[in-house]
């Protein structure tokens, strides 16, 4: 399977009994722009029909910048609550 293949599937199993709060560490590492965007689409739409948190943890700025969203940064053992993409 793909890299996208496998991370829909860890999605779909994931959402078996209908969490209100998903975790989601690094979703799309290692995936290419298109795939990325397909499962930020894919977990976004999840969020809203089921009615649900996603907390997600990456490295990758420009999915930050293309879905905005609460934006929480650690840096130096310090929580950075409302953290904006400039101060990254």
């Amino acid at each position: 399977m793909s890299g996208g293949e496998q991370q829909r599937v860890d999605i779909a199993r994931a959402l078996l009994n209908s969490p209100k709060l998903i975790l989601a560490d690094e979703p799309t590492g290692n995936l290419d722009p298109i795939t990325t965007g397909e499962i930020m689409n894919l977990l976004l739409s999840i969020a809203k029909e089921s009615n649900a948190a996603i907390v997600m943890a990456t490295h990758d700025y420009s999915v930050v910048k293309k879905y905005p969203a609460r934006l929480i940064k650690t840096e130096g053992g310090k929580v950075i609550d409302n953290a904006t993409i400039d101060n990254l």
